[in-house]
């Protein structure tokens, strides 16, 4: 559903709005996504781990006051022009907020293991952008910038409402729970700050060519173009992780909920090896399609999306592998080694991303992009492989996955 509301979002933002409204609109949620990273120094995705273990109301008091302050700086370097976003700063900063607090309420359903109400917050910031989108072009005929700001804004509003509601609708249990806000304090800082500061990293690896391509490349509406198309493409590619992301939700919780660590590891093979096998398969599938198609569906601006997408083919399978490994990493408490990947991934964006863009342009980026997924990959097999008694021959697909896949699309059909 929510991979299905991508592509139409994405569809409505390159064909209807074309590359430079396009560019803009990626400009602006890259910056909201480093204020929602940033918001996450204080917990992030390692609230999934200390929910179980700390009073949720002084984690909400924590994390509802760094993302004022996060929101605030977001504000004000947009105001400094730092981060340009095509909005005002109050603006950005309600937004920001409100990015911050979902991803916040988010993140401790996560940790409650009330994977249906993730998700369906989820598949509300998408679809309902979607639905206020189409609605504006049925009444004035054509979509903007502006058009995307006022959709995504309200869409936002509410989302964050029915994340309120999910959490207070949930009695909490406090017993054998941590108290002490002090405590809860150092604990959030301690586990989010490692995992967040790998998170930014991480980010910056996927979108750090956004901002080396608006610097590089003049005038501003000539890189807008750039930033769109390129932008396309990596949605096009990206589209192919949300399953991936899916299973890695439910591995994260389930696995960030037990103490038995060969079921941990033996979770995320099953699941990694499953991640992979359905990633080839879409990416053998979109690598048919003729480019024509893709200029047809997106737009003539938009030709070049194929020709990105065989630069990041490789990249792109080797995170549907590194989303099983991370989520692992993450769920026993070692994020240490996911912070190490992403810094590991940062250095080598920086250093290889801007001299390949300098010369290649967005061709360049989507290389540079793929040496990194496929760098940090590795780096985490080795590091699975030397610290835990998995060989890399167990992450072959054997005849017994393939008996697992198929038991497991069976239920999968039963529930439908």
């Amino acid at each position: 559903m929510v991979s299905a509301m991508n592509l139409v979002l994405l569809f409505i933002t390159t064909r209807i709005m074309g590359a430079e409204n396009k560019g803009e609109i990626s400009l602006l949620i890259l910056n909201l996504s480093i204020a929602a990273i940033f918001s996450g120094l204080f917990g992030g995705p390692s609230l999934v781990y200390l929910i179980p273990r700390f009073n949720l109301k002084n984690i909400l008091i924590l994390n509802y006051t760094w993302s004022v302050i996060t929101a605030g700086l977001v504000a004000l370097l947009n105001a400094l022009d730092v981060l340009p976003s095509g909005v005002s700063s109050l603006e950005l900063f309600a937004m920001a907020l409100l990015e911050c607090l979902i991803a916040t309420h988010m993140m401790i359903l996560l940790g409650q293991e009330r994977i249906k109400a993730h998700n369906w917050i989820q598949i509300i910031k998408v679809s309902l952008t979607v639905v206020i989108l189409f609605f504006s072009y049925s009444q004035t005929g054509s979509l903007d910038a502006r058009s995307f700001v006022n959709a995504y804004f309200a869409t936002l509003g509410i989302s964050y409402l029915v994340a309120l509601i999910f959490i207070a609708a949930k009695r909490q249990n406090n017993q054998a729970k941590e108290d002490n806000l002090k405590s809860t304090v150092l604990a959030c800082l301690k586990y989010g700050s490692l995992v967040q500061i790998g998170s930014i990293s991480q980010l910056l690896n996927y979108r750090l060519s956004f901002y080396f391509l608006e610097l590089l490349i003049t005038p501003l509406p000539v890189a807008l173009v750039r930033i769109g198309i390129y932008s396309a493409s990596l949605q096009v590619a990206e589209a192919l992780w949300q399953f991936a992301r899916s299973i890695s939700t439910v591995q994260y919780a389930t696995v960030s909920n037990t103490t038995d660590n060969d079921r941990a590891i033996d979770i995320s093979l099953k699941l990694g090896k499953l991640n992979y096998f359905v990633t080839g398969l879409g990416i053998v599938f979109l690598l048919l399609i003729p480019a024509s198609v893709y200029s047809a569906l997106f737009g003539s601006e938009f030709i070049e999306i194929k020709k990105h997408f065989v630069l990041l083919a490789p990249g792109i399978f080797a995170l549907s592998l590194s989303n099983a490994l991370s989520h692992y990493f993450a769920g026993v408490g070692r994020h240490k080694v996911n912070t190490l990947s992403s810094a590991f991934g940062l250095i080598l964006t920086v250093i290889i991303g801007f001299l390949l863009i300098d010369s290649l342009g967005t061709l360049g980026a989507a290389i540079a992009a793929s040496i990194v997924y496929v760098s940090q990959t590795a780096y985490q097999l080795i590091i699975l492989e030397r610290t835990t008694s998995v060989a890399y021959r167990d992450l072959l697909l054997g005849k017994e996955d393939f008996r697992n896949f198929i038991e497991l699309a069976r239920k999968r059909i039963r529930k439908v």
